[in-house]
């Protein structure tokens, strides 16, 4: 049994902005903006929870809340996926990067579990390039990074122009205490030929609204 359901692009309202869009050689856009993480740094500190796996995953809820964010693009067909769960660039004993898959979770507490084993799992093995390269890409999921050591205002994500490559990715940059609050960069790039701007609009209140909540959301 498939894991998402295939969109009718006779009676897609964007069919023609999919078309449009598959024409160009660089059909993704990417959009920046600070988010005030004042609040959910606090609770996490308040309740010694990671703020790294707490904001990974308000980030899933999110995602998996806006439709747009799980449409992927694969052999010409547009995919709606049921649920997304999470893939972070993480950094190993040795100072080098590693691929980490977070499974997805309904619950905090199971999502920090895993999180856990995840990357213990991660960085005990090697990058191996060929793992990566010229296999079937996973879809239901999103490509992160994090660069706590920059708050930048700009970024551009490696990419093969060559092949269709749909899911977003999203980067978390170095919060840093200004008069507006605990401001931290956002950089979300999307693929044009399923959203526009709105919904990464959308994206960014949404996201805010999870930081300023965390009582809510970080509970069972």
């Amino acid at each position: 049994m498939s894991n998402y359901q295939t969109i009718d692009l006779a009676s897609w309202p964007r069919a023609e902005h999919f078309k449009f869009y598959q024409l160009a050689t660089h059909p993704w856009f990417n959009i920046i903006a600070d988010i005030d993480a004042s609040y959910l740094l606090a609770y996490c500190k308040d309740k010694q929870l990671s703020f790294f796996h707490a904001y990974l995953y308000l980030t899933q809820i999110a995602i998996n809340e806006l439709a747009p964010f799980k449409l992927r693009i694969v052999d010409n067909e547009v995919r709606l996926y049921e649920k997304i769960k999470v893939s972070c660039a993480i950094l190993a004993d040795d100072e080098t990067m590693r691929f980490c898959g977070f499974p997805y979770a309904h619950s905090f507490s199971d999502f920090d579990e895993k999180a856990r084993i995840a990357q213990e799992t991660a960085k005990a093995n090697p990058f191996i390039a060929s793992q990566f390269v010229g296999g079937e890409k996973a879809q239901n999921e999103v490509h992160m990074s994090v660069i706590p050591w920059v708050s930048f205002s700009s970024f551009t994500n490696a990419r093969n122009t060559a092949v269709i490559d749909s899911i977003p990715k999203i980067v978390y940059g170095k919060a840093t205490r200004t008069t507006q609050g605990l401001m931290m960069p956002l950089s979300v790039e999307v693929h044009h030929g399923v959203m526009d701007g709105l919904y990464v609009g959308r994206f960014f209140e949404k996201i805010q609204q999870l930081f300023n909540q965390p009582d809510v959301y970080l509970i069972d």
